[in-house]
Order: C-alpha cells, then structure tokens, then sequence
C-alpha cells in the first residue's frame, strides 16, 4: 500500500508526539494520589483490541493499590472501533475498587513500503469508584509493528497521548482536574495463524504506573 505524503507526516508528527510523551512520562519519578486508573494500561494496539480480553493488572499508583481484574470486549451491538472495559480489585486506601469505560480507535496510517508502522488514534472515557470517584478522558496516538514467522506472530506496540483526570468525593485529592501525560508500552504474541488466542502484556509509565498481563480472545482487528 502506497503512502501519500501527508501519511508520511502524521508518522513523523505521531513519532515526534511520542518521543515528547516518553520525555514528560520520564521526569514523572513520584507518584500521586490517584484511584485505580480505569485506562491504565490503555490496552489499545493498532492489531489486536477487539474479540474478549480478560487481564490482570497490577496497579501502583498508591503503594496500598493491589491487583485489578480487567475485561474488554468489543460486543456485536457497538459501533465500529468501539469496546467496553469493565473490572475491579483493591484501590487506593486499600479497599475495594471497581471500573468501568468505553474505547474509541480508528486508524490514521496503514503499515506499507513507507513505513512498517500502523497508527491509531485513540480516546475514550472512564470511570473509577471506591475511595472517591476518577473519571478520566484519555486522548493519544497508539503506534505498533506486526512480525509474522510461521505460527508465531508479534506485535510491539507503544500508546502515547494525554490523560484528563476528575476527581470527586469526601476523599478525593485536593487537585481535583488535571491533565497529565500518559504512555503505554505492549506486547502482543500469538502462536495461532487465526490469532484466536493471543497473548497480552502492557505497561502504564510514569504517575499512572501499572503493568497488565492477560489474554485475547479471538482478538483480530477491533471492527472499523
């Protein structure tokens, strides 16, 4: 597939909005008082977000955060590049957590003798409960490369944009708006030409820090 010229700089203007997120994301060394983010890890690559995903995430936002019990799933009824997520599992304060959002995706660029790199855009909405209430809005551009040899398919991705968090309740920090940077780090694995079972890992960085593992379930590409 040929790649007109302004495709070609939407790949430079993504890269270079990455390099900028990794750079925030990295001086970001303490965390703060946060609830469990309900985006963290966005879990959202340009190859394999739709079908049933079930992960574990181990949030670390607070030292107190525990592990969170995470579902996606991209159901008949939603529109095209849509999916739900939906968890819980202990948050901040040590107590019980639980989550629940939309994904939105759709593709900017396509991977071809231009550029092995498929890009997404990439939003949503969602909201944490427990100790106080966290809704956050997530904005960015998600980037990931496919590699195939034989069975065995791979798939590194990295999802780099801003995060827009409101916090409300008794409980909630004093800083109740804020927008900060987010960065995802994945990896997609798949022994299965059909990609009905692939593997799942993803990492949050910076204050949204969590790590995730977990498995897709007649992945594919999310429907758009």
């Amino acid at each position: 597939m040929r790649l007109a010229s302004t495709a070609r700089t939407s790949v430079r203007a993504a890269a270079r909005a990455a390099a900028l997120a990794a750079a925030m994301a990295s001086v970001l060394a303490a965390p703060v008082a946060a609830q469990v983010a309900p985006d963290s890890p966005r879990l959202v690559s340009p190859f394999g977000s739709g079908g049933l995903g079930i992960h574990f995430v181990r949030a670390e936002t607070l030292p107190q955060d525990d592990g969170v019990l995470v579902a996606t799933a991209a159901l008949p009824f939603l529109p095209d590049g849509m999916r739900l997520r939906g968890g819980a599992g202990r948050g901040a304060g040590g107590n019980t957590a639980i989550l629940a959002g939309v994904d939105v995706q759709r593709p900017l660029v396509r991977g071809g003798r231009a550029s092995p790199f498929d890009l997404d855009w990439q939003s949503g909405a969602g909201v944490s409960i427990g100790d106080y209430t966290l809704i956050t809005v997530p904005l960015g551009i998600s980037a990931g490369l496919s590699m195939q040899s034989g069975v065995v398919w791979l798939a590194p991705y990295l999802t780099a944009g801003l995060a827009a968090d409101l916090r409300l309740g008794d409980l909630a920090p004093e800083k109740e708006f804020e927008v900060s940077p987010a960065l995802d780090v994945g990896l997609d694995l798949s022994f299965d030409l059909e990609r009905r079972i692939v593997l799942r890992t993803a990492a949050a960085l910076g204050d949204r820090q969590a790590l995730s593992v977990g498995v897709g379930l007649a992945l594919g590409r999310l429907r758009r």
